[in-house]
């Protein structure tokens, strides 16, 4: 589980932005390639063998990020901070292990997880070959997909499966060498679909990081940049934008882990509702504490600490694409406040912001706006 994102990091948590390091380390090993007569496709090919070329699950970058920049604590700032998995969003999922989190870090100003710096310099180079019409990669990428092959039979006692996944991946990676086979037309999209359902996303931790795809097109972006590079330095900074963060660029997920997903967001989260009138005055603002009970989610409205005066009782139904991924939630039910009651309904457009309408009655619009944040 690679995915973490700036609702992890506790309040008590202060990060101090690393780009600076960043652009140091990286800036630090051109200046050592150029003094070596390394330009051009050769520099590409020794930042890449540095910064992107995995051997196992992590980049080389996010390794030195993990070892490297000073760990923050809570009243004492650093630079990277490791959540521990049973108090993120990803809690009880399937796929959540502490030795897998990210570290979450600040970089040109932007909350993301580490591997998202993985993931430009890994897969970036991955893109970038391909669209020159190479496949430099072939080999790693079907061991990635057939160790996922394997480990999910394995996962499933389907014991017979995991030779077949080793079996189909040498004949592949034979065939390509061998000439038998030739990388397929190359469609940037198309592919970065294709490993966030597969073994950079789905099929690994059931998530789907839009903010993955958005490095890996900087990453490419990079490479492209670096092959031309004459002189001077260059900065990350141009490439990192709000898109890599998975709060703003919001993730999509497997229904399995959807599910907990959401379930953790509602009760492990602090949410204030918002009624308004269709006048805009301020009906309700009140602090909510979810409790599930069967299927549905119940909360105690409460203002500064004091007894509950309302209360709400709200069913899920999950908004799924045409994959089957979740990636929102719509909540419904009845709301009570200070002896009035009504029906409301409220749909996600990103994990921490719940919108919709509410009303009296047996309305659920006749009222006004609602919105539930945290």
């Amino acid at each position: 589980m690679a995915e973490v994102d700036d609702d992890a990091l506790p309040a008590s948590v202060k990060l101090v932005d690393c780009l600076p390091d960043l652009d140091n380390l990286l800036n630090r090993h051109i200046s050592s390639a150029r003094w070596d007569g390394i330009t051009g496709e050769e520099l590409v090919e020794y930042i890449f063998d540095l910064f992107g070329d995995a051997p196992n699950i992590d980049a080389p970058i996010e390794t030195w990020i993990k070892s490297n920049l000073p760990k923050a604590t809570p009243g004492t700032p650093g630079k990277q901070f490791q959540a521990d998995p049973k108090k993120t969003k990803y809690r009880n999922t399937l796929k959540a292990g502490s030795n897998s989190m990210a570290s979450i870090i600040l970089c040109n100003r932007i909350l993301m997880g580490g591997d998202k710096v993985g993931h430009f310099f890994q897969l970036g180079y991955r893109i970038y070959h391909r669209k020159k019409g190479n496949n430099p990669t072939h080999t790693r990428e079907v061991i990635e997909d057939q160790s996922i092959a394997a480990w999910r039979a394995y996962k499933n006692y389907e014991f017979g499966k995991i030779s077949d996944a080793i079996l189909d991946g040498g004949a592949r990676i034979i065939a390509r060498k061998t000439g038998v086979t030739s990388p397929p037309k190359f469609v940037q999209t198309q592919w970065n679909h294709g490993k966030e359902m597969g073994s950079f996303g789905i099929r690994a931790t059931g998530v789907y990081s839009p903010a993955d795809i958005a490095a890996n097109n900087a990453g490419a972006r990079f490479y492209t940049d670096l092959a031309k590079l004459k002189g001077g330095k260059i900065s990350l900074a141009r490439y990192i934008d709000r898109t890599w963060n998975e709060s703003v660029n919001c993730n999509k997920y497997a229904a399995n882990v959807g599910t907990r997903v959401w379930e953790n967001l509602l009760l492990h989260r602090n949410w204030v509702l918002q009624m308004d009138t269709a006048s805009h005055d301020r009906k309700v603002h009140a602090n909510c504490t979810f409790l599930k009970k069967a299927n549905t989610f119940e909360a105690a409205l409460s203002i500064l600490g004091k007894p509950p005066e309302g209360s709400l009782t709200l069913s899920p139904v999950y908004k799924k694409d045409a994959k089957g991924l979740i990636e929102g939630i719509t909540l419904s039910g009845p709301w009570s406040y200070k002896g009035e009651s009504g029906l409301m309904t409220i749909k996600s457009s990103r994990e921490c912001w719940i919108k919709g309408t509410w009303g009296t009655g047996q309305s659920n619009q006749n009222g006004g706006d609602c919105l539930l944040f945290m």
